[in-house]
């Protein structure tokens, strides 16, 4: 019986291949299958049927048709030129105006259109209740108050015949309401004052092209023998401003300077008013 088992063994040892022998076998016969020995014609015809195989090749110019002409901005264009030839418009007007009338016109358009607003700041909140939605809060006071500092600042900005209408506004205390005279009371000292430049040329312009010391006999420097005047100036008003002077003689004198944009402002001023 062991003969038997030992016989059956050497026949099974014999007939049965390896896995380490069989595993090549199925690479190759894998690998054949995959790709054949004598390899397949090229197909004449797409898969899809587009006709004949072609290989890759640009396009004729034929194929692409007509050039398209570029696209064009023309109402932006037209829009800007607008824009640019506005813009040199105004900036040409306000630089003539600064040189020639010393800003009358811009300080002319300043007025009309802070009085329309003003007016329109009485027409909406003067009654007892403030409106829905566009009324303004805190009564009649608080009205007569933002607009007593809006017409304050609009005439000291101005300057010039603007501050004499302010003075004229202060003294009504009588007509206006409390809010406006506490208000304009402030300028008759609260004037602004020109710079220490445009004093010295207002005195070369009147005297000849002299200078402050020439005319005056004072020094800045401290010289012994002459007198001192101060370049800040003591008080100003709508159309001059006084400044303080100790001459060589001993004397203490005021020496009052026009201010040189009123003679420019005056005629625009004037029609304002008007």
């Amino acid at each position: 019986m062991l003969r038997h088992m030992l016989a059956g063994a050497g026949r099974r040892a014999t007939t049965t291949t390896p896995r380490h022998t069989r595993l090549p076998i199925l690479v190759r016969s894998a690998l054949r299958h995959s790709f054949p020995a004598s390899p397949r014609p090229l197909p004449s015809t797409y898969p899809s049927g587009g006709g004949p195989f072609e290989p890759l090749r640009p396009p004729s110019p034929h194929s692409l048709g007509a050039p398209r002409a570029a696209r064009s901005f023309h109402r932006t264009q037209k829009w800007t030129r607008r824009m640019l030839i506005l813009s040199a418009v105004l900036g040409t007007g306000y630089l003539l105006d600064r040189q020639i009338y010393a800003s009358g016109i811009a300080r002319s358009l300043r007025t009309f259109s802070l009085g329309l607003l003003v007016a329109l700041d009485y027409k909406l909140n003067f009654r007892p209740e403030p409106l829905p939605i566009i009324g303004a809060q805190g009564g009649i006071e608080e009205l007569h108050r933002r607009n007593a500092e809006k017409l304050f600042t609009l005439l000291r900005d101005n300057g010039g015949l603007y501050l004499k209408i302010g003075q004229a506004i202060a003294m009504q205390s009588a007509v206006l309401p409390p809010e406006f005279a506490r208000m304009f009371s402030r300028m008759f000292d609260d004037a602004p004052q020109d710079t220490w430049e445009a004093v010295e040329k207002v005195i070369r312009d009147d005297f000849g092209g002299r200078s402050v010391e020439e005319v005056f006999g004072v020094s800045f420097a401290g010289v012994e023998g002459r007198g001192v005047m101060e370049r800040t100036a003591r008080a100003s008003a709508s159309v001059a401003q006084v400044h303080w002077a100790r001459l060589s003689d001993g004397r203490e004198v005021a020496i009052k300077i026009q201010k040189p944009e009123i003679a420019k402002q005056i005629g625009w001023d004037l029609w304002a008013f008007k």
